[in-house]
């Protein structure tokens, strides 16, 4: 039995939505890399930022840890020395870092996003 409003056509509205869906998993698969990348080295600036002060005498020390880090990464085409802030006093240390990176979330469509890495640890 055939029902007399089925006819086999596509409606505009569902073309438009899995264009959508599409579009947004395409910029997900070229831009979460860079966020995934971003909290994973956050997470090891945190680790270094609760370096005892018997190991990282001084902040060069600390930049110095921090730069092996970015090393690793492949992350020093966007940080570098200059981006890298560290203020250690008796019970804390405190690590700025502030870098950019760009991705092409769409074709012919290229965003730039900056990073913020903030870490206030205490010394034990």
């Amino acid at each position: 039995m055939r029902r007399k409003n089925e006819r086999g056509e596509t409606q505009l509205t569902g073309l438009i939505s899995l264009l959508a869906i599409v579009a947004l998993a395409w910029a997900a698969w070229n831009v979460g890399p860079l966020f995934f990348e971003h909290y994973d080295f956050q997470d090891k600036v945190n680790e270094i930022c609760r370096t005892p002060r018997y190991k990282a005498q001084t902040d060069e020390k600390v930049i110095d840890m921090v730069m092996k880090e970015v090393k690793e990464r492949r992350l020093d085409e966007f940080i570098g020395r200059s981006q890298i802030s560290v203020r250690t006093t008796d019970t804390s240390r405190q690590i700025y870092i502030t870098y950019e990176r760009t991705a092409k979330p769409l074709p012919g469509w290229e965003k730039s996003f900056e990073f913020n890495i903030k870490a206030d640890q205490p010394l034990i």
